[in-house]
């Protein structure tokens, strides 16, 4: 009997040793990684020198606490002499200037919850000069790089709100497990493949349907940086997809992308992006041709913007270039030339920002760009360079909140050719992307764009192009969550000859087979409208597969 003890004991103490292992090799990152609690913890995370937190099931899905306490009762706590004066409960030590980080500090209340004490002043005998006495609303103001961090590295989306914030998207989700990651020195890797297959009703968006399905390859990966200073990140993202009978519906695309950010003060940094993506150019865009080979988009851009907080104050500078070329197409032997729609276009915009508090500021924002063609269009023989400019103002929640993250804004747009043979475009712009969490298992993606697309139509300057749509994400259980989506685009011309909608509605689910692994399946249906043109269809899909990612 006892011979039988001693031989289970060695069995489980193997295993445990086995499973330790195995769990210690799976963690990414030497800092101390953590998931967004909205009960218990504060917004995202913070750097910590000196320390090490392991990543397991208890940090599994933001909004889920952590079944297993943090602090370990068997280890032995550092020894403190009870007469040595500290900071009271809620207050941290003063950050001297040329601190790379701070303390953690107090809990962070809820979103919603109004906390109308006073700061406590220090203990007795405590020199009040080395006391934070600050509200944790106050000393986050004050942060850079800001107070809450995503646990998945999210570090530069301040260089265009507008169209970047991935911050916004990521508290949407709400996915049971955090990717961990792989650790390569300095950086973390954030691999994923997605494998699957598709089916259309309708290949190419025409009145007559014709249908196919497809096998599609996904590869990305992310490459990002773990410094109490600055930031670097690197991204490659894949799309390949190969019909059955339709060749000319391939899908070959990729993008290489790098961002940085440069801490030159507390309250200052710079923040640059460089890009190059090229994809095969979709049926249903405004110039594509509905037959024969699409074009290959090819888009260059450089963006960089200069960030400095006054006090609750923020301004921003911001420019950027991108360069717009489209490729040849062929039909029955014919080759059709597309130099005439690429164009450069130059951006500035200048962005004032004032905090009411963390989760809440308001924004005015003005932006002025230059669209530069080489060679007039062959329809009309008319150069479609232009001048634009956009004017904003609206409310940002911030990139920390747990119920409510993002901005919206209202505005006015114009784009002016320089030919007057062509008419402006101008009207009310309205942008979002704002994500709302009305319960623990419930998030609501709000998002919006209004921008002039380009166009090659015979007498045409351009169309206004506006879209918005609302996406609901629920957790039926805790590794299955389904989404549903609706979102209604339409593009017009100031004369009335382009006059286009489209109404997209999705549904989705999505089961977690463990950290890695995830089956999914998607549907979406389109029904496309155009006034004063044959062209109108309805279309469904249908996208099966697995998503692996470490």
């Amino acid at each position: 009997m006892g011979d039988r003890r001693i031989a289970w004991f060695t069995v489980g103490l193997s295993v445990a040793l086995l499973l330790g292992a195995l769990g210690a090799s799976a963690h990414a990152q030497d800092r101390p990684r953590a998931t967004i609690d909205s009960g218990s913890a504060p917004s995202g995370f913070n750097r910590v020198r000196g320390t090490d937190q392991n990543l397991d099931d208890a940090y599994a899905a933001p909004g889920i606490p952590p079944p297993i306490p943090q602090d370990d009762p068997g280890e032995v706590q550092p020894e403190q002499d009870g007469m040595d004066p500290v900071p009271r409960a809620g207050q941290r030590p003063v950050v001297q200037d040329g601190d790379l980080t701070a303390d953690d500090g107090p809990t962070q209340l809820r979103d919603g919850i109004v906390d109308v004490g006073e700061p406590l002043p220090p203990e007795d005998g405590t020199d009040p000069s080395t006391v934070d006495t600050r509200p944790p609303e106050d000393v986050a103001i004050f942060e850079n790089p800001p107070a809450g961090h995503d646990p998945l590295l999210f570090q530069i989306e301040d260089i265009d709100p507008v169209r970047d914030n991935r911050a916004t998207t990521r508290l949407f989700r709400r996915e049971p497990y955090d990717p961990v990651g792989i650790k390569i020195g300095t950086f973390v890797m954030f691999p994923e493949l997605e494998i699957g297959g598709s089916w259309y009703s309708n290949v190419f968006r025409a009145p007559k349907s014709l249908s196919d399905k497809a096998f599609d390859l996904k590869p990305s990966t992310r490459l990002v940086s773990n410094w109490s200073r600055h930031a670097l990140e690197f991204r490659a993202t894949g799309g390949f997809s190969y019909f059955s009978e339709y060749d000319t519906e391939n899908d070959k695309s990729y993008l290489v992308e790098t961002r940085g950010r440069l801490d030159i003060a507390r309250r200052t940094n710079l923040q640059a992006v460089l890009s190059h993506e090229q994809t095969p150019e979709s049926r249903s865009a405004l110039d594509a041709s509905s037959v024969g080979t699409r074009a290959k988009q090819t888009i260059e851009r450089a963006e960089i913007s200069l960030n400095h907080r006054f006090n609750r104050l923020s301004m921003q500078l911001r420019g950027g270039v991108s360069d717009f070329a489209y490729g040849d197409t062929q039909n029955l032997g014919a080759i059709t030339s597309n130099d005439d729609r690429g164009y450069t276009q130059t951006e500035q915009a200048v962005r004032a920002t004032w905090e009411l508090k963390p989760t809440l500021s308001v924004f005015s924002e003005v932006a002025i760009n230059q669209r530069n063609y080489d060679t007039a269009a062959a329809t009309d023989l008319i150069n479609r360079s232009s001048d634009g400019a956009r004017y904003r103002a609206g409310l940002s929640f911030g990139n920390t909140g747990q119920i409510l993250r993002g901005e919206v804004s209202l505005g006015y747009g114009v784009q002016a050719p320089d030919d007057e043979r062509l008419s402006a475009i101008d009207g009310l712009i309205f942008d979002a992307n704002a994500t709302w969490r009305p319960a623990e298992l419930t998030s609501v993606l709000l998002t919006a764009r209004s921008d002039v697309s380009e166009t090659t139509t015979a007498g045409v300057g351009g169309s206004f192009a506006r879209s918005a749509g609302i996406e609901v994400r629920h957790s039926v259980r805790k590794y299955l969550i389904a989404s549903a989506g609706l979102t209604y685009s339409t593009q017009n011309s100031e004369d009335g000859t382009i006059n286009e909608g489209e109404l997209r509605s999705t549904l989705g689910l999505e089961y977690f087979l463990n950290r890695d692994a995830i089956l999914y399946g998607r549907y979406a249906h389109a029904s496309f409208d155009a006034v004063g043109s044959a062209s109108d269809y309805e279309s469904d899909e249908v996208h099966l597969g697995l998503r692996i990612r470490r």
